[in-house]
């Protein structure tokens, strides 16, 4: 069997507990007007949504056309301003929108038809007049004229469409009870929508700036604290805004615009592309200090015991502190990992245990991906560990069982041959 064909399979076999996991669920797609500027890209993105819909996902789709409406504007010779990142729409801009949203809907429209035409029931785009707006009104002495903001959602109306299923679509144009129209920031618009039907999930295209240094996940209190040390002021309004709804929805996923492939990635593999934002957790994963050894020792001394891992004592475990990550869940310990500089590039994962009461949510994984990306934060291309009750584990999540002979010569001379640990190895490029 060829490489590929065997990648292949082995891909499907690690995607399947994940299309099994999000079958029937509720999923909001953020898609800026950028994107739609690529058209083999985002030809490929809906057939990406395709596949998402027949697999039994349940889509929301928000779109942008920022660009396009700039466009437009500047055919029409109509001037622009922005005021705390929001376009100022007067009345004479109001029929510009109108007509260059119509263009960017029926421009989607059409390239959905011809994504799904080769399946057997082609996809069926839905919209209706289901946001209802108010002005955004005068702000700091700033009349935003037609820009509005959401006044309330008809979930009813929507969660019917998906129930039927059709893909709702809806663009950045609403309208108030009293029949007027309003221009909508999409982001808003989207982060509003998905808290107010309960989706399950968020999933958000930004730009480079706004995705820029952001880590593979983030709990609540890691996106506050990265909200407050923010690389730019433009990531920090976007992360402010999705942190408006993170409390509402389970999962949020981060993507770079420039790849729209990243959409199946995130969903239906192990690593995921982007970055995710849960609010479905309430422990915290942070650097090990002092203060946690007693903790530490009272979780992984049964396990020592019981030979699944090496005995440390108080005092190594005090030297080695600064190695280990923590996940604590009301001030108390639950699990530990540690990541120790081997050689150039090479590192090592010990010590990586979830207490017996909170196994099974997935937290193991959740120290391992943590543990790599501090190794890849500190150029380290290669990840080994030595087990002997989890290698199956293990390699699961990315590692190849190695020999002995494989270990790095600093840790070849202390490996204890009583124990018949197994080596295992992973790499970080």
């Amino acid at each position: 069997m060829k490489q590929s064909e065997l990648d292949f399979i082995n891909t499907l076999r690690q995607s399947s507990r994940y299309i099994e996991q999000h079958r029937g669920k509720t999923c909001v797609i953020y898609l800026p007007g950028d994107l739609m500027l690529a058209s083999d890209s985002f030809k490929q993105l809906t057939q990406d949504i395709g596949l998402l819909h027949h697999l039994g996902l349940k889509m929301v789709l928000v779109m942008g056309a920022a660009p396009q409406i700039n466009a437009a504007l500047t055919d029409q010779n109509i001037p622009w301003q922005h005021h705390q990142q929001f376009r100022i729409t007067t009345t004479e801009m109001v029929t510009v929108f109108q007509q260059a949203i119509g263009m960017v809907r029926s421009q989607i429209e059409a390239v959905f038809s011809q994504a799904t035409n080769q399946q057997s029931t082609p996809l069926t785009l839905i919209s209706g007049n289901w946001v209802i707006a108010q002005p955004k009104g005068v702000i700091d002495g700033v009349d935003f004229q037609h820009t509005g903001t959401l006044r309330k959602i008809n979930h009813q109306a929507i969660s019917t469409s998906l129930e039927g299923g059709q893909i709702v679509l809806l663009t950045p144009l609403a309208y108030s009870l009293t029949g007027e129209v309003f221009n909508l920031n999409t982001l808003e618009q989207a982060c509003e929508v998905a808290k107010s039907i309960q989706a399950d999930k968020l999933m958000i295209f930004g730009h480079s700036e706004q995705m820029k240094n952001l880590p593979k996940q983030m709990s609540i209190t890691e996106l506050n604290r990265t909200i407050k040390h923010a690389e730019n002021e433009e990531q920090a309004r976007f992360l402010t805004q999705i942190s408006k709804t993170n409390f509402h929805v389970k999962r949020v996923h981060l993507m770079d615009q420039n790849e729209p492939d990243a959409l199946l990635q995130e969903l239906f593999t192990r690593d995921g592309y982007g970055t995710l934002i849960f609010s479905d957790r309430y422990h915290q994963l942070r650097p090990a200090t002092i203060e946690d050894v007693g903790g530490i020792l009272d979780m992984i001394t049964p396990l020592e015991s019981q030979g699944v891992l090496a005995k440390r004592s108080r005092e190594r475990l005090e030297l080695e502190i600064h190695n280990f990550i923590v996940i604590e869940r009301d001030q108390h310990i639950i699990g530990c990992a540690a990541l120790y500089p081997i050689a150039k590039g090479i590192g090592e994962l010990a010590c990586l245990t979830v207490h017996p009461s909170y196994q099974g949510q997935h937290l193991g994984h959740e120290l391992l991906k943590a543990i790599e990306q501090k190794a890849q934060q500190a150029q380290m291309k290669q990840l080994f560990l030595l087990t002997t009750h989890t290698h199956h584990w293990f390699i699961e999540h990315g590692f190849m069982l190695t020999t002995v002979e494989a270990l790095p010569s600093q840790r070849l001379s202390l490996y204890n041959s009583q124990r018949q640990s197994k080596v295992l190895l992973k790499s970080l490029i």
